[in-house]
């Protein structure tokens, strides 16, 4: 009797040790806020998203995924959608397509009040994070303008996320970096309104010829 009872308390014992080794891992599990790439974002990007996603997770709790598919069709909002509803109470998605080119951002009703999601996904220069660069305005190669889109935009979220949950990231790109990016963008449509003025007094001048 006391022999089975001693052996039923050494199996209790190590399953509450391996518990005690297994849980802290299973808690502080890696997670991968990048889901999907599709040859969309480089090595370098990849890493750094990743830094501030978990930096961010890891101070405030909310994780800020991020999905980058070539083509809509065959990954669609809701294949990622799905999973991070059965994991996750709350959670911000950046979804990118680019066949056909397509943005959006998908938040859960506690998270979404922590983001601008309009101001991120606004077409003004002075407002939007992502829109803007995707602007014909820019002369880059598009694939070059999908990976400052894709950055650009999670950066703000996740700023923006740390800023209303009162935490500093030390990943952060800095508003110093935003505010030089904006400067450029305000270059580009500076020179893009130049034209179209150019092209308006050109017509004036035109009619004014003709008559």
């Amino acid at each position: 009797m006391n022999r089975s009872y001693n052996v039923k308390k050494r199996g209790s014992l190590t399953l509450f040790a391996a518990l005690l080794f297994f849980i802290p891992t299973l808690l502080f599990a890696k997670v991968d806020f990048v889901l999907k790439n599709d040859g969309i974002m480089p090595p370098k990007e990849v890493e750094k998203l990743e830094e501030m996603g978990s930096e961010l997770y890891e101070k405030t709790g909310i994780p800020v995924f991020v999905a980058a598919v070539a083509d809509l069709n065959e990954t669609r909002p809701v294949d990622i959608i799905e999973p991070l509803k059965r994991t996750y109470r709350d959670y911000i998605l950046l979804y990118f397509s680019i066949k056909p080119t397509a943005v959006n951002i998908f938040a859960t009703e506690n998270t979404e009040k922590l983001i601008d999601i309009d101001q991120i996904l606004s077409p003004l220069p002075w407002r939007g994070t992502i829109k803007p660069v995707m602007s014909p305005a820019f002369s880059k190669d598009q694939s070059v303008k999908n990976e400052v889109a894709i950055f650009n935009g999670y950066a703000d979220i996740v700023d923006q996320v740390a800023h209303s949950k009162g935490v500093k990231l030390e990943s952060s790109i800095g508003s110093g970096s935003k505010d030089s990016f904006k400067l450029i963008r305000w270059i580009f449509y500076a020179i893009l309104g130049l034209f179209f003025v150019q092209y308006i007094i050109y017509k004036v001048r035109s009619r004014r010829g003709g008559s």
